[in-house]
């Protein structure tokens, strides 16, 4: 549909979500002293979920999500003009520059990051030393809209590999993981980094601005708190496909997110630039959090349901490639594994085992939790799919509602193998195929690419049941009986061995010779007691 009539209002406001006694305590005692040391007056109208009022006007910024809508509903139509109308938005923009803004668009969000975040942002300086390039995000899209290959220092995606839907699915998600995440997280870093050394109406105004990439003004104008196309919403979407929050509801994530948000803005104003620092730190794991639960949903897909369609492998190589960078700086060989598996083309050979597992081995460095991530839901919504569990002792919350939306189970299962269901608004699940754990050693940090790609079981490792819990419930199951059916049959040996015995030892005692007629018809001893005479 087009969204030609669409135009960015200024009143971005929101009815105030409830919030607990512990938040309510924290973000008013910020709030509250900000203000009695100077903190400025909201933007007029501006409100984001009604509990982030920025203090400057980022009402284009927040306006970006929508060209990323734009973009997504023309990449909708899997064709090549639709795919050229779309890198045209991506390009160019279109609404941002109905507000008045001619260089911001989701393109420049790439291109300009190092002019403003270089040297200001640890993450956004890892990115770029990891790909050797400044504008890695665009140079990644822009091989995906022409067909190409990307040239850069490690980790290049072929995208000849995939076919049309492969590719928009591939530009449709790096949009939003590649080019708006880095700018969330970079935005936060610089202002925290410069918190004493910058005016505070210029820092604040940065960290206002990452508040609007992250949210966007779609999901802000929404009165369920949910909707858009930013990472907010991608993780409202995965959290539900991970069993950590209610489908329709705010995810804890993201309330804890935005819990920080206000913390972190009123540290700013105080000039704690220690204490922003560490708000702009747990951000950036939070934000983390749906970047892995895609891959692994993917990875999920392509080999366990062995899904080999495009869109699949689109998604899959976009959430990787956001991953690669964070993940390299907690282990090489980790970092070579994902990409091994999900890069264009290859996410059909590759192991959802594997992946899974190499990306586990990174959370403590990526401060991420097996809480945080969860599990991927199956499509009843009443527990995890095999093999797909969280890691460590996580338990089955019944927190997400059935995810295919009403159906019986049999259409919720034929529903679940349709690829459109990657659409962020969509409800995708996946069936069981397997369950064998090709991982490597899960207590090492650290995983050898050179293992991994030597012939054999991945990693030099011998298949064993999935980690952690043991064997799936249906081969517990299956073998629960085989033991028990065992048994019964030796106790039934045993009784029937000693019953037998007890009959001969009776015998024994009461037997008396049998007696046989003589040709005379008289009755004699069989002497031999074998009844013959």
């Amino acid at each position: 549909a087009s969204d030609d009539h669409h135009k960015h209002t200024h009143n971005i406001e929101l009815p105030t979500i409830a919030m607990d006694h512990r938040t309510m305590k924290t973000t008013c005692a910020c709030c509250i002293a900000a203000m009695l040391l100077g903190g400025g007056d909201a933007a007029e109208g501006q409100s984001f979920l009604g509990r982030y009022a920025p203090d400057s006007d980022v009402a284009d910024v927040a306006a970006l999500d929508l060209d990323q809508r734009s973009i997504v509903a023309r990449l909708a139509a899997e064709s090549d003009d639709g795919l050229r109308e779309a890198e045209d938005v991506y390009v160019n923009g279109r609404i941002s520059g109905d507000q008045g803004n001619d260089t911001l668009t989701i393109k420049s969000l790439s291109t300009r990051a190092d002019d403003s975040m270089g040297g200001k942002s640890a993450t956004y300086d890892a990115y770029k030393e990891y790909y050797g390039r400044a504008d890695y995000a665009d140079h990644w899209l822009r091989a995906g809209f022409d067909d190409g290959v990307t040239e850069f220092a490690k980790s290049n995606a072929d995208f000849t590999k995939l076919d049309l839907e492969g590719r928009v699915a591939a530009i449709r998600y790096g949009t939003a993981v590649l080019n708006v995440w880095i700018n969330v997280v970079g935005r936060l870093e610089m202002a925290a980094s410069q918190c004493t050394t910058v005016a505070e109406p210029i820092v604040g105004k940065q960290w206002d601005e990452a508040v609007a990439l992250y949210t966007g003004s779609i999901a802000a104008n929404a009165a369920d708190g949910t909707g858009g196309e930013m990472v907010y919403n991608l993780a409202q979407v995965e959290c539900a496909k991970f069993g950590t929050c209610d489908k329709g509801k705010v995810a804890p994530l993201n309330e804890e997110i935005f819990d920080a948000f206000v913390d972190g803005r009123a540290h700013l104003r105080l000039e704690s630039c220690d204490e922003a620092a560490r708000k702009a730190a747990r951000i950036k794991s939070l934000a983390t959090v749906p970047l892995v639960q895609g891959a692994i949903r993917a990875m999920y897909a392509l080999d366990v349901e062995e899904n080999p369609q495009g869109t699949t492998q689109g998604a899959g190589a976009a959430f990787a490639a956001a991953l690669l960078p964070l993940v390299n700086g907690c282990s090489s060989g980790n970092a070579n594994i994902v990409w091994t598996d999900l890069a264009p083309g290859e996410g059909p050979g590759g192991s959802f085992e594997v992946v899974k597992a190499a990306l586990e081995r990174s959370y403590d460095c990526l401060g991420v939790s097996c809480s945080d991530v969860g599990g991927i839901v199956n499509y009843r919504g009443d527990g995890y799919l095999a093999g797909a569990e969280p890691c460590s002792d996580v338990t089955w919350q019944p927190k997400a509602s059935t995810p295919t939306g009403g159906g019986t189970a049999k259409e919720d299962e034929e529903d679940a193998t349709d690829p459109k269901y990657w659409d962020y608004s969509g409800e995708w699940d996946y069936r069981m195929k397997g369950d064998v754990d090709y991982s490597a050693n899960k207590e090492s940090s650290e995983g050898s690419s050179e293992d991994y790609q030597s012939g054999g079981a991945h990693n030099g490792q011998k298949p064993k049941w999935s980690e952690p819990g043991g064997m799936d419930a249906q081969h517990a199951a299956l073998f629960s009986g085989l033991v028990f059916g065992v048994l019964g049959l030796v106790m039934g040996a045993v009784i029937a061995c000693a019953c037998k015995g007890k009959e001969e030892k009776k015998a024994e005692k009461e037997f008396v010779a049998p007696t046989t007629i003589s040709s005379n018809g008289l009755k004699t001893d069989d002497e031999n007691g074998d009844g013959l005479l």
